[in-house]
């Protein structure tokens, strides 16, 4: 059965392939139409914030954005965060749960390397659940499910994807839905509260102390981009600000206003990746996302539960450690909902690393092996 109503005219083909919105747009009308936009997107982020917030929703200056800037994606309304303004965000969130970083999450690392045996089982378990559902509930293709169904690295995955010949929308669809969902849903089956966690260093919030924190976020995003740090501008602050907090070298200090503005640019950036997302087909793919993450998510919820145990942690630590999501994201939840950030930001820094490593050599051959099925010589010759 067709996704949706048939296409009668090259009007409607147009919209069916247009994208549910127009992040860009701003960008090439000029300097001031990009502002007021963005301006007016920040303003529909603070308003998710505020009706977040006064329903009591966990982590609600990071999940009320993201689910109110889908909702204005979703509505064809413009929106768009500029990237220096997305940057900077970042990097003071990096700054914020640098600070959080206690000695006994420092004594939590040892644990590290039976994690990452639990990371591994995760990225497979997960990957192959998500990519069996798209396969029989969306009727995927096989690369299109195989690079739908990676686990996190949403920048590679989307560089590897365009390379290897995916559909980019169904890709993007099944990326976004997973951490979409697991910004916006999963504080409600973790628990945890952000009240405690949005002023930083209230004993020492001088103009001075803020002042060197902003530096120290802004000097360790450059030095972590120059050294190719993994998500350099959320890490390269957190180590920053863990070793001078651990270190007593300095104060870091930030006041609850910018640390909730900085998450709610985290929760507008998570929500804005469905703006690329086309509408050709958009309910089937809607569906298939949903199911695949699910499948995805028991998988690494039942691995997690096992490695809790196994390492004596809360499972929801371990889970926000293996969640197939963004980085900056999982280490914001981390940070909110009180589990140890450090533990946190080091397994999914490894699982950056073990997806660079590794996916683009299986995509690659995946593709090629496609490539080679469909080619005339192979096709069975009817008799």
């Amino acid at each position: 059965m067709p996704d949706g109503p048939a296409i009668g005219s090259r009007g409607d083909a147009a919209a069916a392939s247009a994208p549910l919105a127009e992040p860009a747009q701003a960008e090439a009308d000029g300097g001031g139409r990009r502002w007021a936009v963005a301006g007016a997107t920040l303003a529909i982020g603070g308003l998710g914030s505020l009706v977040f917030t006064l329903l009591g929703v966990p982590a609600a200056f990071l999940t009320g954005p993201a689910v109110a800037i889908v909702l204005a994606v979703a509505l064809r309304v413009p929106t768009h965060m500029p990237s220096p303004v997305r940057a900077g965000g970042i990097a003071i969130l990096g700054a914020a749960t640098g600070s959080a970083v206690t000695p006994e999450a420092v004594d939590q690392m040892a644990a590290v390397p039976l994690a990452i045996g639990g990371l591994v089982l995760v990225i497979l378990g997960a990957a192959a659940a998500s990519y069996v559902t798209l396969r029989r509930v969306g009727g995927w293709d096989r690369l299109d499910a195989l690079c739908g169904s990676i686990p996190g690295h949403l920048a590679l995955v989307m560089e590897v994807s365009t390379e290897a010949g995916a559909r980019m929308d169904r890709v993007m669809m099944s990326q976004s839905t997973r951490l979409f969902i697991l910004v916006a849903l999963i504080p409600f089956v973790l628990g945890g509260s952000d009240e405690a966690r949005l002023t930083i260093a209230a004993d020492g919030l001088t103009l001075t102390n803020v002042a060197l924190t902003l530096l120290l976020a802004a000097a360790a995003a450059l030095v972590g981009r120059l050294i190719r740090l993994p998500a350099a501008i959320i890490l390269g602050p957190l180590a920053a600000a863990a070793v001078v907090s651990a270190t007593d070298l300095m104060t870091i200090a930030l006041p609850p206003w910018l640390v909730a503005v900085s998450l709610a640019v985290l929760g507008i950036s998570v929500g804005e990746k469905f703006a690329t997302v086309r509408r050709a087909g958009l309910a089937r793919m809607i569906a298939a996302s949903l199911a695949a993450f699910l499948a995805a998510f028991v998988v690494a919820m039942a691995i997690s539960a096992v490695f809790a145990w196994a390492l004596g942690m809360p499972v929801g630590a371990v889970f926000l450690a293996y969640a197939p999501g963004g980085l900056d994201a999982m280490i914001a939840l981390a940070f909110l909902l009180n589990f140890e950030v450090a533990f946190v930001a080091v397994i999914h820094m490894s699982r950056m690393v073990l997806l660079s490593l590794g996916m683009p050599f299986v995509v690659a051959a995946f593709a090629r092996r496609e490539r080679r099925l469909a080619s005339p010589q192979n096709r069975e010759v009817p008799r």
